[in-house]
């Protein structure tokens, strides 16, 4: 099983990426109603896209709440949900410079 300080840090970064994320997404909301085009519409799919890696993200933190509360399968995989919500940011940000850059 994880130790408990591991569990309390995924947590906090857990929700710290969520809520990065959703001010991001925020932003790139409010960058298209700029745009009245179809450029306008690509940023809203951006920023709708970017309720994926909020929502694993807090179901990642749910898992450590779980964790830390001795439920041994979440303690197992606490971490692994800390990589796939990197790996939905990482993402994320990649379509976000595909979509300015084009």
């Amino acid at each position: 099983m994880a130790e408990r300080d591991t569990l309390l840090a995924v947590l906090q970064s857990d929700l710290a990426l969520a809520g990065l994320i959703l001010v991001f997404s925020g932003l790139i909301m409010s960058k298209a109603e700029t745009y009245e085009t179809k450029r306008g519409d690509k940023y809203r799919y951006l920023a709708a896209f970017g309720a994926v890696p909020i929502i694993v993200a807090l179901a990642s933190a749910w898992l450590c709440i779980e964790a830390i509360g001795g439920n041994q399968w979440n303690a197992d995989h606490a971490l692994s949900a800390l990589r796939v919500v990197l790996s939905l940011t990482a993402v994320y940000v990649l379509a976000y410079i595909a979509t300015v850059f084009t």
